[in-house]
């Protein structure tokens, strides 16, 4: 092979080597100059691949690693309250993820960072037979339906055929959150709305108004589903008032319930899991 054409590969690129020459000074700056990218690269694949699998994992880097180095994140060691609290405190920052992604970041965080490491979790869980959770009576299904119409939940939430369609449906509200995340939202609710969930308002030329939850809009039409969970298609152009509601109307019952009270509704909340009623 010939002086023209002889090739040096440095961090992975191609170097040419004319009859110029290529001195040992310009290889080493340019090994200087690639080092730093591929350490960087390894640095992020690195920080990705000791991170446990499971769902919420891609949520929580994605949310999380924007602003924060997720070993730091990680060092932690929280209860489910601990990182719940953590999570809306970024969201005030700005964080940006819909409700049920913030809550898979919650439910990840405690199930690989919580106060009791994964491995003594696991073994905790062999060791111990599996209780199965003990079915509402009826005075505790009778309570729980009572203080729903009492605190007008149903006004916007439904609970099978019982309720309104403008908020999201808590039939199935049991299997996809925990007592303690359902406590937590009736105390404290998060002040914005998932895109799913946002209400419009539309008021038409003769000065009839609409209010019920968007479905879909566009430049000629917005659709929409109404309390009594009828649908509804008004043509853009008639619209007088066309207004998105991104903050949650939803008030804290914190101080509106005792605290018998609210144990009592949550866990009738908490049991509901299916298309019936418990």
């Amino acid at each position: 092979m010939s002086c023209s054409e002889a090739s040096d590969r440095i961090g992975g690129y191609r170097v040419e080597v004319g009859r110029s020459r290529m001195n040992w000074k310009y290889r080493l700056k340019l090994a200087v100059m690639i080092a730093p990218i591929a350490c960087l690269t390894l640095a992020i694949s690195g920080q990705a691949q000791t991170l446990p699998e499971g769902r919420g994992r891609a949520d929580f880097q994605r949310i999380c690693g924007r602003c924060h180095n997720l070993a730091t994140a990680t060092g932690q060691r929280m209860t489910q309250g601990e990182w719940t609290r953590v999570v809306n405190d970024m969201v005030s920052r700005g964080a940006q993820g819909t409700e049920d992604e913030l809550d898979n970041v919650v439910a990840y965080l405690t199930a690989n960072f919580g106060r009791t490491s994964p491995g003594k979790t696991a073994a905790a869980k062999a060791a111990a037979p599996e209780v199965k959770e003990k079915p509402l009576s009826e005075s505790e299904i009778a309570k729980g339906e009572e203080l729903l119409t009492a605190k007008g939940c149903y006004s916007c939430h439904r609970v099978g055929d019982t309720g309104s369609y403008l908020g999201p449906d808590l039939t199935r509200i049991g299997a996809s959150r925990s007592e303690e995340q359902i406590r937590n939202t009736l105390v404290s609710p998060k002040k914005d709305v998932s895109p799913e969930n946002r209400l419009v308002q539309l008021t038409t030329s003769d000065g009839t108004t609409n209010t019920g939850r968007l479905l879909n809009h566009d430049g000629f039409s917005v659709q929409l589903i109404d309390a009594d969970g009828r649908l509804r298609s008004l043509e853009t152009e008639g619209l007088r008032k066309f207004t998105i509601m991104t903050t949650n109307p939803m008030q804290s019952y914190g101080n509106q319930m005792s605290g018998q009270e609210l144990a009592d509704l949550v866990r009738y909340l908490g049991s509901l899991k299916g298309s019936e009623k418990p």
